[in-house]
């Protein structure tokens, strides 16, 4: 898991895709992408995003990676996997519009694939060796040319602290009455 963070629609990714020794010898088969809501189509934000991973990731093969999305729905979870078509891809790579109805956006950039769900393959979680994979709570922090390095690992929940770096420091503040400055809270409100 790259250190990233996204909303519904969009997910922010450094330029430097993970590598380890782990996964010399492997070939990426896509990335997903979690929602709220089941959508009737790929959204452009995705064709965006996965074209611009290929486009600057030639190991990426266009026929063999995919974008799944991860629907959450009241009692249960979709799972649809998509690919893209060469017009897809083409318009993706080119895309600057972050907007929901983008200029030139087609259902045909993109086709639905067929997804086999087995407890045949094992795998392994890969996380940041520094730091967190979560950067919702520390956007800031991220940037798309950031450097970090993998270890093999369980990934923390998404609430986990390490994620959250500033909120235990303002909940530990709180509990010693300061306010983060070591300022006593009586002084500096009296």
């Amino acid at each position: 898991m790259p250190p990233q963070w996204g909303t519904h629609q969009t997910i922010n990714l450094p330029n430097q895709l993970p590598s380890h020794q782990y996964l010399r010898d492997m070939e990426p088969l896509g990335w997903i992408h979690t929602q709220p809501n089941e959508l009737p189509q790929l959204s452009p934000q995705d064709i965006t995003t996965h074209a611009k991973v290929m486009s600057e990731n030639p190991t990426w093969d266009g026929e063999k990676t995919i974008i799944i999305t991860c629907s959450f729905t009241p009692g249960s979870c979709s799972l649809t996997a998509y690919k893209l078509t060469p017009s897809g891809f083409e318009w993706g790579a080119k895309n600057t519009d972050k907007g929901n109805n983008p200029k030139g956006y087609l259902p045909s950039h993109y086709e639905r694939v067929q997804m086999l769900l087995s407890n045949k393959f094992l795998g392994f979680f890969m996380v940041p060796a520094q730091g967190s994979w979560n950067y919702n709570f520390m956007g800031v922090r991220h940037d798309a040319n950031m450097k970090y390095e993998l270890q093999l690992a369980n990934p923390k929940e998404f609430y986990h602290e390490i994620h959250r770096p500033s909120h235990f420091l303002l909940f530990s503040n709180l509990e010693d009455g300061t306010d983060g400055i070591g300022a006593d809270r009586e002084d500096h409100f009296s």
